[in-house]
């Protein structure tokens, strides 16, 4: 049973690597799917300290830094001293960040509606039940 459970994870990481290569290309979005990924996460998690995000997107302070940087720059994310610990910053997205991930999540689903339409609606159900299974094992995010 360990074997299927390793072969399985490489399927997931490979397979869905590859989904993630049929994003569309847009003018009229220029985010990285790094900073998308920290959009979505503060827009899942709500304000959250910038050494939480690194953690969550398993990569150095310094690195999200940079990115929450250059997302604030953009007017999609917003610091402000943390509450608990005044050295520490808070970081929210602003409405033109829900904004900017609304169009992206819109631009993804429309980018990849050719590929789905050509499935039976066996396989669709069976994707809509993969992606649940995927949505409750990223809610145990060990």
């Amino acid at each position: 049973m360990d074997d299927d459970l390793h072969l399985l994870g490489e399927d997931l990481i490979t397979t869905s690597a590859r989904v993630v290569r049929w994003v569309p290309k847009s003018s009229t979005f220029t985010l990285s799917l790094a900073a998308a990924r920290i959009l979505a996460r503060l827009s899942d998690g709500g304000a959250t300290r910038i050494s939480e995000l690194a953690v969550a997107e398993r990569c150095s302070q310094p690195t999200i830094t940079n990115h929450v940087k250059r997302l604030e720059a953009s007017g999609l994310v917003e610091r402000a001293a943390d509450p608990r610990d005044a050295r520490a910053w808070m970081i929210t997205l602003t409405p033109q960040g829900h904004e900017e991930l609304h169009q992206l999540r819109e631009s993804l689903g429309t980018g990849l509606e050719p590929y789905l339409a050509k499935l039976s609606r066996k396989d669709l159900k069976a994707l809509r039940d993969g992606v649940d299974a995927m949505r409750r094992l990223m809610a145990v995010e060990v």
